[in-house]
């Protein structure tokens, strides 16, 4: 444990360790174990800061300094850190008792608002032991639910529902879950309830489901000269995409560790666009491209790489499409990790895989 943190947040990650073990027995130790930790890590930050406040030659709040003043003096200095950790843990023990209510809006891509959604949530208030107190709703008919009347330093929210994607944690963006302080500071404050301004989340509606041809994750092993591989795309090798490498890891410099590499994607007749967002299944009616390029050239030197992905819509020329997921490795066994999902049905651009 670090010197400078308080025993009170010395025993919080005390508690982690506790809870991982008791985890195995529980499908919601994740939500659990988000508040724990996240709480752990701004406490120490808090008290980082305040540590770093102390003049120089001031004693640390935890640790009493050896002095070579008279003895005279050595009982009232001898209290000062006891009497600091008394304080400090004071202070702890009340950020956990710090008043919750919350109020939160669950909508899917579209804005529609999504009702009897599943809310969960974890509030953390307790200080020294235990697990965070665990609650669960569901949203109504205009996808809102609340929670007063708790006590805690910090609150974590999670909500899903049959028939749609959830969309993972990401900074300053709307998803399916949060976590929110109370009791402890952050760079936002502390989180302000406002029943006329509840928190969005969103959930992603599944697409209607048809029948897709699909390759599992499958290595597809490429040679360096530019030699085709064609990766059929349903069981009758009617549609095909095509991709050649050319690399000069072979030919490079002993001492140097970048080389040259270029990935050509094609797809005879038909055309590949971009994918972007990972929870788009509906391809796009046009802006198809005959090829597309990954180039790595060794002069890009701190940002080369030897591997890449990427995520493309396919357009055939009998207009079917697929969806498809391609990593490159240029280097040791020198091969592609493929995905791909096929709508053999003309004209349908739904790519929504089957759940699993």
């Amino acid at each position: 444990m670090n010197p400078l943190w308080p025993p009170c947040v010395s025993r919080l990650l005390v508690k982690v360790t506790l809870i991982c073990a008791l985890g195995k027995q529980s499908g919601s130790i994740l939500l659990v174990l988000v508040v724990v930790l996240i709480t752990a890590a701004r406490l120490a930050r808090d008290y980082g800061k305040r540590a770093d406040k102390l003049p120089k030659d001031a004693p640390s709040p935890t640790t009493p300094t050896t002095s070579l003043a008279p003895s005279a003096l050595t009982p009232a200095s001898s209290v000062l850190a006891p009497q600091a950790d008394v304080l400090q843990e004071e202070r702890f023990r009340a950020a956990f008792s710090t008043p919750i209510s919350f109020y939160g809006r669950v909508t899917d891509q579209n804005g529609i608002p999504v009702s009897d959604a599943d809310v969960k949530i974890a509030a953390n208030d307790k200080a020294f032991g235990g697990r965070p107190s665990e609650y669960s709703m569901k949203s109504d008919s205009n996808g809102l639910f609340s929670i007063t009347g708790l006590k805690g330093i910090m609150l974590a929210v999670e909500v899903a529902k049959a028939g749609y994607h959830v969309l993972p944690p990401a900074d300053d963006k709307v998803t399916s879950s949060g976590v929110f302080d109370y009791g402890v500071s952050s760079i936002r404050g502390p989180h302000r309830p406002d029943p006329a301004n509840p928190v969005h989340f969103t959930l992603i509606k599944r697409g209607a489901v048809e029948a897709l041809a699909k390759i599992d994750r499958r290595d597809f092993r490429i040679q360096r000269d530019g030699s085709p591989v064609a990766i059929s795309l349903d069981l009758h090798g009617q549609h095909q995409v095509v991709l050649r490498c050319w690399n000069e890891e072979l030919h490079r410099p002993a001492a140097r560790r970048q080389y040259d590499w270029r990935l050509e994607i094609a797809v005879p007749g038909g055309g590949l666009v971009a994918r972007i967002d990972a929870f788009a299944f509906e391809a796009p009616a046009d802006g198809y491209l005959p090829i597309d390029t990954i180039t790595m050239p060794a002069s890009l030197g701190d940002r080369w790489r030897s591997s890449a992905d990427r995520s493309y819509f396919i357009h055939f020329d009998d207009d079917t499409f697929a969806l498809a997921t391609l990593e490159m490795h240029a280097s040791g066994g020198h091969f592609v990790v493929w995905e791909s999902y096929f709508n053999p049905k003309p004209g349908s651009r739904n790519l929504e895989p089957t759940p699993r």
